[in-house]
This record gives C-alpha cells, structure tokens and sequence, in this order.
C-alpha cells in the first residue's frame, strides 16, 4: 500500500520534468537551435521543474558577477601567504623572500587570471584587505612557523576551501566576459594553482602541480567544470552554485588525502599494442592456412616465439 502512496505521489512530478523537458527541446526545435542547444534546454528545465522556484534563474550568465564574502577571500588568501611563507622559511630565505613569497602563493592565481583577461584589472591590487592577509600570513611563518606547522589539519581545510572559492572567481570572471567552456575551466583552474606555481619556480622546484599529488589539480579542474554546468548548463543560481562547488572540491581533496589517491602517472602501452598486428597476422595463419610442422619445413621457416619484438 505504502508503495503505490509513494508511486502516486511520484507520477506529478515525473509529468512536470517531462512536460517541461519536452516543451523545451520543441521550443529549441522551433526557433532552429542544433542538437546540443536543445538538450541543454530540456536539461534546463527538468532541473528548474524538480528544484525550488529560487535555485534556478532564467537571467543571463553575465548579469551579474558572483560575491565571496570578504572574510572567506582574506582567509582563503591568508591560507595560501603562510603555506609560501613556510615554504620560503624551510628554504632559509631572509624578509623579503618569505613576503615575496607568501604574496605570489597567496594572490598570484589571481593575478595570473587578470592579466590573462586583460579587461577587468587586477584585483589584488584593488583590494589591499588581500594584501595585508598574505602579508600577515608571512609575518606568521617568519616568527611562527613552528606553531603554525602544528595547525597543519585546519590548514589542509581552509586550503580545500580556497581552492574551491578560487575555482569558483576564476570561472565566472572568466564566464561574465564572454569566453568559452573551455577557456573558462582553464582560467578557473589558473585562479585556484597560478600561485603554487609561481612560487615553485621562484624557488627553482618543479612545480607541485607537475608532480605526483593527491589531486590537487584535478580539484580546481572539477570545481570550474562542475561551476560552469551549474551555472551556464543548469540555470543554477550563482550563489548555490558556489556552495555545491565548495563542498565537491572539499570532498574530494579530504578522501584524497585520506585514501592517498593520486593522479594518473603515464603508461606506456608501445610493446602490448606493437604485438596486436603480429598476433592478429598469425591468427589468420592459423585459421586460413596452417604451416607445415616438423623437419620439412627447416629451420629458417620456424616462427618467432611470442616474446620476440616486431620493432
């Protein structure tokens, strides 16, 4: 009884999401959209007909620009000014190595982002709230860098969270000015790792990004394709949008660290595809015309053993 409750009470809303994806793709139809527009649209609105009135928005992507909270971004650029001002301290750097250092870990995605831009300024520089945060990050790892070492588990959060935030600034800066899906991602991943970046160069090391890591990477890679389906895909409302963002990216770096997953490292794969033409060559041998065996054949007709390389 309790079943047929449930499926009754379940039939509406299966006929709102197929009217409306069904009324969407017609309308794409119609006004001569491709394949990808209509699907986009019927998506759109499946979405818009399970979700609250309020999640959802039919206004354009570029009206209006998403707001972190300023405490988020002074505590996300604080995170990444102590981890360079601690790095540039193992590498016994003097006062101005270390400020120089906590100020590119901490802002230089950014402004990474903004040059690339080139039409929104830069703005690290029009916020000297940021400045101060990876400067008093520095200051910490200058003085403090034992205690702050100590405090390593809730650094490993709010830099999870910043790299989701980042994520997040990047692709919609990158969205309101017009680019594309993939250029969007990219410069939302740049937000999120130009620092780190920056900073290992200026410390003469690979770049942590480059190497073998508990997808650090690949989080602000996910959170900018995750924050641009949300937003251009779904019709998401931007500022849940960049809860959902935060909490995947969060998520997946704490199972990461947890679980030790890394990222793919590269295969090589040359010597179990070259035997595939030999072995396809022999099984048709086999099939259409055996060889001979035995001493008639000689020993120059005998066939090379499997282990035998064609190259």
């Amino acid at each position: 009884m309790s079943i047929t409750v449930a499926m009754a009470s379940l039939a509406p809303t299966a006929t709102a999401i197929a009217t409306a994806a069904q009324s969407a793709t017609h309308s794409a139809v119609a006004t001569g959209a491709g394949l990808e527009s209509a699907i986009t649209s019927a998506l759109s609105s499946a979405v818009a007909s399970i979700l609250p009135s309020g999640a959802t928005t039919t206004a354009p992507i570029d009206s209006s620009a998403i707001t972190v909270p300023l405490r988020f971004e002074f505590a996300a650029t604080f995170a990444g000014g102590l981890a360079g001002g601690l790095a540039a301290v193992r590498m016994k750097f003097d006062a101005v190595g270390v400020a120089t250092i906590a100020l590119v870990s901490g802002l230089g995605g950014g402004i990474m982002r903004d040059v690339l831009l080139q039409n929104q300024g830069i703005y690290a520089l029009q916020r000297p709230a940021l400045l101060l945060a990876a400067l008093v990050g520095a200051l910490i790892a200058f003085y403090f860098a034992g205690a702050a070492r100590k405090a390593r588990r809730a650094m490993y959060l709010i830099d999870a969270i910043s790299l989701g935030l980042f994520a997040v600034a990047g692709a919609d800066k990158a969205l309101n000015s017009g680019l594309t899906f993939i250029p969007v991602v990219m410069l939302g991943a740049i937000t999120s790792v130009g620092g780190g970046v920056i900073r290992d160069v200026l410390m003469d090391k690979v770049p942590q990004i480059l190497r073998p890591g508990t997808l650090y990477a690949f989080a602000a890679i996910l959170g900018s394709v995750l924050y641009v389906t949300l937003v251009a895909g779904l019709n998401i409302v931007k500022p849940l949008a960049l809860v959902v963002v935060v909490a995947a990216v969060v998520l997946l770096r704490s199972i990461a660290i947890v679980r030790g997953w890394n990222a793919p490292v590269p295969v090589d794969l040359t010597p179990r595809v070259s035997r595939i033409p030999r072995h396809a060559v022999r099984w048709m041998r086999g099939t259409s015309s055996p060889r001979p065996s035995g001493p008639e054949t000689g020993a120059d007709d005998s066939e090379p053993d499997d282990t035998t390389d064609i190259f």
